[in-house]
């Protein structure tokens, strides 16, 4: 018996993962991409911009993301997980959005910018 319920539970994670497949492949065509699937394609960040920092103060670092924080949440936005990205200048950067194309990009920045925050666009990074 126990042999027969591993192999209803192998069958089952095998349909799941066939029909997640299927779901990401027709998202990514809502999106008007065809992702090769043996590399997942670069998608746009939209990245709130805060204070240029002092590399070497941790107090001054901590303090220009709390400020940074501050202002997207006065803007609206609740992010489930702080990303932040350091740029050559050493601005902070916290990534709003990660979208598939630069025009829900450029949309999605400008209607950041109306709220007030300084936005960038940036070709996502791994």
């Amino acid at each position: 018996m126990p042999n027969n319920i591993s192999q209803v539970e192998e069958s089952i994670l095998r349909m799941t993962a066939v029909v997640r497949a299927k779901q990401a492949a027709l998202t990514a065509k809502s999106f008007g991409e065809e992702p090769n699937p043996k590399l997942r394609p670069r998608g746009w960040w939209v990245l709130a911009c805060g204070d240029e920092l002092d590399g070497d103060s941790f107090d001054q670092r901590e303090k220009a993301r709390e400020r940074l924080l501050q202002a997207t949440r006065l803007a609206g936005l609740v992010l489930p997980e702080n990303i932040w990205v350091w740029d050559e200048r050493g601005t902070a950067q916290l990534v709003v959005s990660t979208v598939p194309s630069i025009q829900r990009a450029n949309i999605l920045a400008q209607k950041l910018r109306e709220k007030g925050l300084t936005i960038r666009i940036k070709r996502e990074e791994f």
